[in-house]
């Protein structure tokens, strides 16, 4: 009876000592593991941390894993071991969900301090946090020493790709497989600015030591589908890059461009070639262009009253500098048609633009000449046929910061060019011929060009003395030199035009105003000019000086319904042309640019000082020149301008 006691109380000491061993094994594994897991973290950073920790078989499931000195926080770290509790050996991690925010700008000691000690594992839903961007990363890495490798899938703001990263001895080096970004994250190379905006898609190669090589393509242009190969390099301490495409893959960007940059144009084409640019960190673009462009249409009203069609064929090779937006084009071809054109560009597009452009062509047969020219722009020369051939060499210099630099040179030689058919006759004006007028209101009136149809026709021989002289001062200085072109006219007129930055003054001479007004339409286009060009030409070459003068003096416009000087001088003083003063001949010069504006002088019965002083200026430079005769001059400046009544005042 005295032992039973005693067995009770050693069976109750023995079922609690059981229980509490069993609890103790139960937490206390939980207890030693967090210790050796945060003895083992606290190795990577001092102030590690782990909110809980939970066991399992072979299995340790850590909660709320914090490295504050690395800037890490893992939601759920998942640890799966072998062997002996107490000194386990750690297979493989699995970490779910957390954050990475990486130093805007690694420092040595950091990368120093950076561990490859890490088993293998996978990671899913990681953030990396740099710059305020955050990149989602998901992946797996195959283990702890030099050579091994991490796989990763990330996806960001900034795009998506797919990789790995391997372990190297003394360098890391990243290799993504396939790549879609809209811009370049954080500072992993620099990339060109014109390349920035961009969605690029490829694949590239790193080390962790910033040098990289990228290539793919660019898939969005301003919005618009492309596909433009690239690659990027930055090994040789610059970052180098090289873009290329099939340029009928930028129709779009291009015609937008285009448009962009010609105004009030509609311009379409089908592009088709290769172009090549290459970027280096000095902002200078190597640009190479092979590229044609078929069913070109061009419609402005400027260039023509039809929608131009026609082909190009475009090559050559130059630099741009973004910076100072300085281009340079060294050897340059374009084919219009058949006919080749070589070119060289320089210019600089900033503040106060300067632009740089010669072309030339040798050789070049009339008849690929004439087929090359749509038919839209000859007007009524279509159906022109030229035989023999041509060249040409021109420079064009526009400078908006000094006017005075612009300049205009032309070599032009059309002795061996001949025509065989011309839908417009010339040589019947050698003698006789007519023309249809008609003035700035509309006016139309059918002139005859001698005496026997037209009593009112002036010869040469009985034109004003005074009359050729005022008319060279005032339009043509070297009309009885030039061969129907004047370069002094055109370089002045240029000059003019880009000091006041609008078209306020033509380059034409007599001969030019002579052809227009013969066979053209008053409406200026291009196109016009172009028909001009030609038919001045061949004035030229049917007609002499004196005749030019003769046709001219009888048919320019110089008021409403009034053509020729002998009808002005009637209109305006109630005389014959012989019959004027030479201050009267020099009024009716000095209104031929604007015969519409100025007939409010008549209109108004006065002529204004600043004009009065026009005239005293003509009549004075005409004398120095010995264009007319001094005692003429005398007169003149001492005379004054006295008209008949206008019918319109009245």
């Amino acid at each position: 009876m005295l032992k039973r006691p005693c067995s009770l109380r050693f069976a109750a000491v023995t079922a609690f000592l059981s229980v509490a061993a069993l609890f103790f094994v139960i937490l206390g594994i939980d207890v030693i593991s967090a210790r050796i897991t945060l003895k083992a973290l606290r190795e990577l950073d001092e102030a590690a941390s782990i909110r809980s920790v939970r066991t399992a078989p072979e299995i340790l499931i850590l909660n709320e894993v914090v490295l504050p000195g690395r800037s890490i926080a893992i939601d759920r770290l998942i640890v799966y071991w072998s062997g002996n509790p107490f000194f386990p050996e750690i297979d493989s991690l699995l970490a779910v969900g957390g954050t990475w925010r990486l130093p805007e700008r690694e420092t040595d000691a950091i990368r120093q301090h950076r561990t490859r000690k890490c088993p293998p594992g996978r990671f899913n839903h990681i953030e990396i946090v740099h710059d305020d961007e955050t990149t989602v990363v998901s992946g797996v890495f195959s283990g702890k020493a030099p050579g091994d490798s991490m796989e990763f899938l990330l996806d960001s703001e900034w795009g998506r790709g797919t990789g790995n990263i391997l372990f190297g001895r003394e360098r890391d080096s990243l290799h993504v497989e396939w790549f879609q970004f809209r811009r370049i994250p954080g500072e992993l190379f620099a990339l060109p600015e014109m390349l920035q905006g961009f969605e690029l898609e490829g694949n590239l190669c790193a080390t962790l030591n910033n040098t990289l090589s990228a290539s793919g393509f660019i898939n969005e242009v301003n919005g618009d589908p492309a596909e433009i190969l690239f690659t990027v390099n930055n090994t040789g301490g610059e970052t180098y890059v090289s873009l290329s495409t099939d340029i009928a893959t930028l129709r779009e960007f291009l015609i937008s461009q285009a448009g962009s940059m010609l105004g009030d144009i509609y311009i379409d084409f089908v592009p088709s070639g290769t172009v090549f640019l290459e970027f280096v960190e000095s902002d200078t673009i190597g640009v190479a262009v092979d590229a044609r462009l078929d069913s070109v249409r061009i419609h402005s009203t400027v260039l023509s009253d039809d929608t131009v069609n026609t082909i190009v064929e475009l090559r050559f090779r130059g630099t741009v500098c973004m910076s100072s937006l300085e281009v340079n084009i060294d050897s340059g071809s374009a084919v219009f048609g058949s006919v080749p054109v070589s070119f060289e560009i320089t210019g600089r597009f900033d503040q106060h633009p300067r632009f740089d452009l010669r072309f030339w062509s040798e050789d070049i047969s009339g008849e690929d000449l004439i087929e090359s020219i749509p038919d839209e722009l000859l007007g009524r020369l279509t159906g022109l046929r030229l035989g023999g051939y041509a060249s040409f060499d021109i420079r064009l210099i526009l400078d908006w910061e000094v006017p005075d630099s612009s300049d205009f040179q032309a070599s032009v030689d059309v002795s061996g060019l001949r025509v065989l058919a011309s839908p417009v006759a010339i040589g019947h004006l050698r003698q006789g011929g007519s023309c249809l007028m008609r003035d700035s209101r509309g006016r139309m009136r059918n002139i005859y060009l001698d005496t026997l149809e037209n009593p009112d026709f002036v010869p040469f021989d009985s034109l004003h003395p005074s009359l050729e002289g005022l008319l060279k001062c005032a339009e043509d200085a070297t009309f009885r030199s030039h061969n129907g072109f004047c370069l002094y006219h055109i370089r002045n007129s240029i000059r003019a035009n880009v000091e006041r930055g609008r078209f306020v003054r033509g380059g034409s001479t007599i001969s030019m105003q002579l052809a227009r007004n013969l066979f053209l339409e008053r409406k200026k286009t291009y196109a016009r000019k172009l028909q001009e060009v030609f038919l001045t030409w061949r004035l030229e070459t049917y007609l002499s000086k004196n005749r030019i003068l003769e046709i001219y003096a009888n048919i320019v416009e110089l008021g409403p319904d009034v053509f020729g000087f002998q009808d002005a001088a009637r209109h305006y003083f109630g005389a014959d042309l012989k019959e004027l003063s030479t201050r009267q001949v020099a009024f009716l010069v000095s209104i031929l640019p604007g015969p519409a504006l100025y007939h409010r002088f008549h209109v108004n019965n006065n002529v204004p000082d600043y004009w009065e002083a026009y005239l005293d200026r003509l009549i004075n430079i005409a004398e120095d020149r010995d264009w007319i005769h001094a005692d003429s001059a005398v007169n003149a400046i001492a005379d004054s301008i006295v008209f008949i009544p206008c019918p319109e005042a009245l």
